[in-house]
């Protein structure tokens, strides 16, 4: 079921917006993946570029696999982030992809929005599985005045907590290289 909500959710992806556009935004690319999936259902890897181009300016990547790697990310070198970030981006995208096939014309609607603090906006939304209600919850920070997605929240568990005990796992044992090697199996359940 994760597997399912998560598809739905990388394919939000990078365009920077103002806090009163979020919710119109979401729902409006939400429907148009929708519609993108429904029309190539033997073509889930063309659906995902379509889907990327539709999100990219929204999710900050580089933020993401800052915070999923914590503590380890002020260690590398400027050539390590860059490295990191790509692969961090990429693994992510393969996880979304991979999990398309999962599709099968669920819908995802945009509930509610709450502004947490001056600098965090909580988008949640839903969508009916198998008779039951279950929750995404985007997660915005504010960066110059434009609202960007730092994490979300799948049925409770958050992509960037799940991403940091895997990486802290590998990283405790192993060195950076082991890391970046693995990081294309990663995958979000």
């Amino acid at each position: 079921m994760r597997k399912i909500l998560l598809l739905l959710i990388v394919a939000l992806s990078a365009f920077a917006l103002h806090l009163d556009e979020i919710e119109n935004f979401m729902q409006k690319n939400i429907d148009e993946s929708l519609k993108i999936l429904q029309n190539a259902k033997d073509d889930k890897k063309s659906a995902a570029q379509d889907i990327f181009k539709l999100f990219d300016g929204v999710f900050d990547y580089e933020l993401m696999a800052k915070l999923s790697l914590s503590k380890y990310y002020q260690k590398l070198s400027q050539d390590e982030v860059a490295e990191f970030n790509k692969a961090f981006e990429a693994s992510l995208k393969k996880s979304f992809t991979d999990k398309l096939e999962l599709y099968k014309d669920q819908v995802l609607k945009v509930e509610s929005g709450e502004r947490k603090n001056e600098k965090r906006y909580f988008l949640t939304s839903s969508m009916m599985v198998d008779g039951e209600k279950k929750f995404i919850v985007f997660k915005f920070y504010k960066e110059n005045d434009e609202w960007l997605i730092y994490d979300v929240d799948v049925l409770g568990v958050s992509i960037i907590q799940t991403y940091r005990s895997q990486f802290g796992d590998i990283l405790e044992n192993g060195t950076f290289k082991d890391l970046l090697s693995k990081l294309n199996d990663i995958i979000i359940k």
